[in-house]
């Protein structure tokens, strides 16, 4: 069996591949929200809280996008090929959900997430 593990690219064509949840930003937790005000020093609303997702996830193994059939959620996960040799599946999925957590302050439960889409 093969895995997409990374973004790849040809072409046009986009995918996006790991352990993760979907948040829908228009229904982002209060804590999330202070998360992100505080890296915005306080301007963050629906319209650019996207673009402070960066400062939230540093030090982290997590990765994110917003794909096609996703828009205005945040997909948010880590990819397989930071899973490491020794740990289960079951424990991927609460690392996931612990980094989540602690970046985001939301509460997920992560599972397999593959999107591609194509820009042109």
């Amino acid at each position: 069996m093969k895995i997409k593990t990374d973004f790849v690219t040809n072409s046009s064509t986009t995918s996006f591949v790991v352990m993760g949840a979907c948040i829908d930003l228009s229904n982002i937790s209060e804590e999330a929200l202070k998360k992100l005000n505080e890296v915005a020093d306080g301007e963050v609303d629906n319209d650019n809280m996207g673009e402070y997702i960066d400062d939230l996830i540093k030090g982290t193994d997590l990765s994110y996008s917003y794909g096609y059939e996703y828009m205005g959620d945040l997909m948010i996960g880590i990819h397989y090929t930071n899973m490491k040799d020794d740990e289960t599946l079951a424990d991927f999925k609460i690392r996931t959900q612990q980094q989540i957590r602690d970046a985001l302050g939301e509460e997920t439960t992560p599972g397999h997430i593959e999107e591609a889409w194509r820009d042109g």
